[in-house]
């Protein structure tokens, strides 16, 4: 059975100037700390991609850079996700967490979001969710 064992969010506010992946990275460290988790504790992460910071394989990036993918796996390697639905990616990325625990063997999922569409000028971010 899948369940949620914690939850975090990152540093919230206009003109941050951090980058949606450091955000998302704090998030996750937020995270595993509420839930009593070490990050070599996780074999899965879900993402979807930010309109800020839009990157190829979302979620790879994100494994990368909160340093998930080092480290000896043995047999059980780390498995990542991009989704990209969305509207619709949160309850997607809930969707795809669960199948990865139940039907993929995964212990422990990652799914993660984040965004600094407030640091686009409004031009940039009309026209990145115009072309999402």
């Amino acid at each position: 059975m899948a369940r949620c064992v914690g939850w975090a969010m990152s540093d919230i506010g206009f003109k941050l100037k951090k980058s949606p992946t450091s955000l998302i990275v704090q998030s996750i460290d937020r995270a595993l700390k509420m839930s009593g988790l070490q990050a070599k504790d996780l074999d899965g992460l879900v993402a979807c991609p930010s309109l800020a910071e839009p990157r190829f394989m979302q979620a790879h990036h994100v494994a990368n850079a909160a340093n998930l993918l080092s480290g000896d796996r043995g047999a059980n390697p780390f498995v990542v996700r991009t989704v990209d639905t969305g509207g619709a990616s949160p309850i997607t990325m809930l969707l795809q967490a669960k199948r990865m625990v139940e039907v993929e063997g995964c212990k422990a999922v990652a799914i993660v979001a984040g965004d600094a569409v407030s640091s686009l000028p409004s031009a940039d971010f009309l026209r990145r969710a115009h072309e999402s």
